[in-house]
């Protein structure tokens, strides 16, 4: 059995010297290797970088240990000690290896300190662990911590930051204290925002938009296939050509001409269709309001969307929902058919007029049917069960659960009515069970033909009848 050699500090120092030495010869000499040999060099580099990162990180936490940027003329602060004796970190990123080097001084650090010294998670990705970490603690569940941090330094060891940054939503959904997640779409809404625009250049005109992840599916879904290149096919009068436009205007161009749709479209339904979102979620989730769906097709799919937001699009027939059984096997796949018809629309635009939220005169071309008892509840897609809301009193009924029915006004007109006490819709829908004998999902009355019920044996399946 060998084991590996007992070196000194300056022996150390001399091997890295060499290995400096060596690296830098390396250029001059790759004509005499062959192709297996420069991978195998660029294999053992890439091993000496990773170790030699660590290194750096060991010599750090060490010097702060003993207090070593304290004793220089001046004093200086650990960035600043760190910029002062490598080169590389002159000029940036010793802030990183300062802040890394200070957290793995913390004794419930350990995890972090031995992977970052070891050379298996860079010190970048350490520093973005750690902001991760500082955002999502106060939000998690006490008893998920540690094992979050032991999957950021596995995932760290193969993954760029980026990866590292796209688990937060996960992370939330699945490990964060109750509501934490639902209240992250909330707080995204309030920053919500279009610029008047500026003209940046003889009549070209820059505006900058800000939309929460809900709002980026139904944008993705709408411009996406009119983004999609159109080239000319050949005819008898000329040969066929690409569409040679870029990227980016085609998506521009494909906003424009959905604007143009809307305006032409003015007071009456769209002839066709709106864009479709796909959003897979398991039935336990959609019924408890728990973990999250999760988008598919297009430039958004895997992102993640609330329960309550896949219960808000559930209204409309734009939105296919993929239910999961407790198995992850798909067992109900939504059809637009299932949802309000456009005859059904039309028929609650001269019903409603307008957004039926107290003191809200919107259009009622820009509204969306709601239903009254939720379709995720088993609510049925008729007018009985149905109002017209706008997007932002639609996205308020859903999360602040409140509840509306239909009754005759003084004309015997019907209307809708709305107790906005949050959670009433929750009350509402246990007094809807008790009274018909039910537990679970509720069906509300009337509901016949889209009716969804409880399989028996499994209480995560549904099926229609």
């Amino acid at each position: 059995m060998t084991t590996a050699p007992v070196l000194s500090y300056a022996d150390c120092v001399d091997r890295l010297r060499a290995a400096q030495e060596a690296a830098a010869a390396l250029p001059a000499v790759l004509w005499q290797a062959t192709g297996a040999e420069l991978a195998k060099g660029l294999e053992v580099l890439g091993e000496l970088s990773a170790v030699a990162e660590g290194a750096e990180a060991a010599i750090t936490i060490n010097a702060l240990d003993r207090g070593e940027p304290a004793t220089t003329t001046p004093p200086v602060n650990a960035r600043e000690w760190v910029a002062q004796h490598h080169r590389r970190y002159a000029q940036a990123g010793a802030g990183q290896v300062a802040t890394v080097a200070q957290a793995c001084q913390e004794p419930r650090h350990t995890i972090l300190r031995d992977a970052v010294v070891t050379g298996r998670v860079s010190i970048a990705t350490a520093h973005v662990i750690l902001k991760e970490m500082r955002l999502l603690k106060p939000h998690l569940n006490p008893d998920a911590i540690d094992t979050i941090w032991h999957a950021y330094m596995t995932l760290g060891e193969r993954h760029d930051a980026r990866t590292i940054r796209r688990l937060r939503d996960e992370l939330l959904s699945r490990h964060g204290l109750d509501g934490e997640f639902d209240d992250t779409e909330d707080r995204a809404t309030k920053g919500e925002s279009l610029t008047l625009g500026k003209e940046i250049a003889p009549g070209l005109w820059e505006y900058v938009l800000r939309i929460t992840r809900e709002g980026r599916a139904s944008l993705e879904a709408a411009i996406g296939p009119l983004s999609a290149p159109t080239p000319t096919p050949a005819d008898e009068h000329g040969p066929a050509e690409p569409d040679l436009r870029p990227h980016d205007l085609r998506r521009a161009h494909a906003l424009l001409a959905l604007i143009g749709r809307a305006q032409k479209a003015g007071d009456t339904t769209w002839s066709s269709t709106k864009a479709q979102i796909f959003v897979q979620i398991s039935l336990q989730d959609l019924q408890a309001r728990a973990g999250a769906g999760s988008l598919l097709g297009g430039l958004t799919t895997g992102e993640l969307v609330t329960p309550d937001t896949v219960r808000k699009w559930a209204c409309d027939a734009t939105i296919i929902p993929t239910m999961l059984n407790s198995c992850g096997e798909a067992v109900d796949l939504g059809t637009a058919e299932r949802f309000f018809t456009p005859a059904q629309i039309k028929h609650l635009w001269l019903r409603d007029r307008h957004c039926t939220y107290p003191g809200c005169d919107a259009p009622a071309a820009w509204t969306d049917a709601h239903h009254l008892i939720h379709w995720a509840d088993g609510g049925p897609s008729n007018l009985t069960n149905a109002a017209l809301l706008c997007q932002r009193h639609h996205t308020i009924v859903h999360t602040q659960r409140y509840h509306g029915w239909i009754e005759p006004d003084h004309q015997g007109r019907q209307h809708v009515v709305w107790d906005r006490t949050r959670g009433a819709y929750d009350h509402a829908l246990s007094r809807l069970d008790s009274a018909q004998g039910r537990t679970g999902t509720t069906t509300a009355p009337g509901h016949s033909d889209h009716q969804h019920r409880r399989a028996s044996g499994d209480p995560d399946l549904w099926h229609r009848s």
